[in-house]
């Protein structure tokens, strides 16, 4: 990754994206880049308090199996309003 170092207080960045990270932040967002960028926010605040670090194993995750768009998945949870993490958006 080339560019200037980040640092804490950055508000705003410019980053080029690769076509399968454009492709991950498309459907995390359902076509949205920006939703997707801020979907992933959200998984990676969620993993955080589950307890995932940087550099450990994504298995060691015990997410699960349910989501908005599983077509083996029970009780559908599409319709219902996400909940935001931080700041209203």
């Amino acid at each position: 990754m080339a560019g200037r170092p980040s640092s804490p207080q950055t508000r705003n960045f410019l980053r080029r994206l690769s076509d399968p990270q454009r492709m991950i932040l498309l459907a995390a967002g359902n076509g949205d880049l920006s939703k997707g960028f801020e979907n992933v926010i959200d998984l990676y605040h969620y993993a955080h308090n589950e307890g995932y670090r940087p550099g450990m194993e994504l298995n060691s995750l015990q997410i699960g199996r349910g989501t908005t768009n599983n077509p083996k998945s029970d009780q559908s949870i599409v319709g219902k309003v996400r909940e935001s993490v931080g700041e209203n958006r």
